[in-house]
């Protein structure tokens, strides 16, 4: 660091906004950088978030001597590039989900972090609820005994299509539901259950909701029909892991539900655990118990205090470039399962 501030740049004034408002929040951390190649949206959020220095060439901010750390919020296929950059030139990184569009962009940002000697960060938001923290606090003391089973939905109406090409056609975005909101839901479980080496995958994925109801017909006819719509708008599927326990999900942008639902479980042995809602089950006297504590005072930390903590103290984070890899080929996994009709090894998808 080039004082006792960390100074940060940011690159994709999309969700890029939201870093910059969350890292303004943090103590001795300064966001000094933003880079987009629309000059409209960068002088936009240039103004309203007070930043001086803008970049339309995410190279020059990686290149400028007085930042420390970037922060990678861009279209899922160009992660890879701007990341292994950021690390080639000597910067920490935090990157959006979900790392990369293929295992291979994947694997390529893990390199360069290896070699770089920096702090790298998956933005894994959902890992950083107090609740989240909690449950994993228990998994890793063996409260909950071996945890053998987790789950997780998540499933929009009928207008939940995203309907932006970063989200909708493949070639931006490596995915539909699954990549975009699966990532989150699986990756929670995979945390809660202590992170198990994954071992198998079968999936399997639609696009049958997609022009069903006039808001869909009208946003995909809008965005230019299906040449902006290659992408799954549902996926389900289950991981099997190294441990002998298993993970299901099911992820849907548009499909038939009268309330939506976002919801993951992991069960052990010895108790089991609930996000949203929050509840934890122990056994009492052959019964189950409710033993959920207030979730108003459990501790707390963002990612983005994280990150910057992990930065000055030298620690990795809690979601790592390593397990944002793993995350990537077991997506991947779901959706070549897909198109084989049989299990895939997570081990062999490259």
């Amino acid at each position: 660091m080039t004082d006792s501030t960390l100074h940060i740049g940011v690159v994709g004034m999309g969700v890029g906004q939201w870093h910059v408002e969350n890292f303004s929040k943090v103590p001795g951390c300064k966001v000094v950088a933003l880079c987009d190649t629309d000059a409209t949206r960068l002088a936009a959020a240039a103004e309203k978030w007070g930043v001086k220095r803008t970049f339309a060439d995410y190279r020059e901010m990686c290149a400028a001597p007085d930042i420390d750390a970037v922060s990678v919020c861009v279209p899922n296929a160009v992660h890879a590039e701007i990341s292994v950059a950021a690390f080639r030139a000597g910067k920490h990184v935090i990157c959006e989900k979900p790392l990369a569009d293929t295992p291979a962009h994947a694997r390529e940002i893990l390199d360069a972090k290896n070699a770089s000697g920096k702090i790298g960060m998956a933005a894994m938001k959902l890992r950083y609820w107090p609740e989240a923290a909690y449950v994993r606090r228990l998994v890793d003391e063996g409260t909950l005994g071996r945890i053998y089973y987790g789950w997780s939905t998540y499933l929009r109406g009928l207008d939940g299509i995203p309907m932006r090409p970063t989200f909708t056609v493949k070639a931006l975005s490596g995915g539909g539901a699954l990549i975009d909101n699966g990532v989150h839901l699986l990756d929670l479980t995979w945390y809660l259950m202590g992170c198990p080496e994954p071992t198998s995958a079968m999936g399997m994925t639609t696009q049958d909701l997609s022009p069903i109801g006039k808001a869909n017909r009208q946003k995909i006819a809008a965005a230019g029909g299906k040449k902006a719509f290659d992408v799954e708008d549902f996926g389900c599927g289950i991981i099997r892991f190294a441990d002998g326990a298993a993970a299901m999900l099911d992820n849907a942008w548009s499909t038939f539900v009268v309330d939506g639902t976002f919801s993951v479980r992991v069960l052990g042995t010895e108790g089991g655990a609930t996000l949203l809602p929050f509840s934890v089950c122990a056994e009492k006297d052959g019964k189950n118990a409710n033993v959920t504590p207030d979730a108003k005072t459990l501790p707390s930390e963002d990612q983005f205090h994280h990150f910057v903590r992990c930065i000055r103290e030298g620690r990795q984070p809690i979601s790592t470039i390593e397990q944002g890899e793993q995350m990537v080929r077991m997506l991947t996994a779901l959706y070549r399962s897909h198109e084989t009709g049989a299990s895939v090894d997570v081990a062999a998808v490259r």
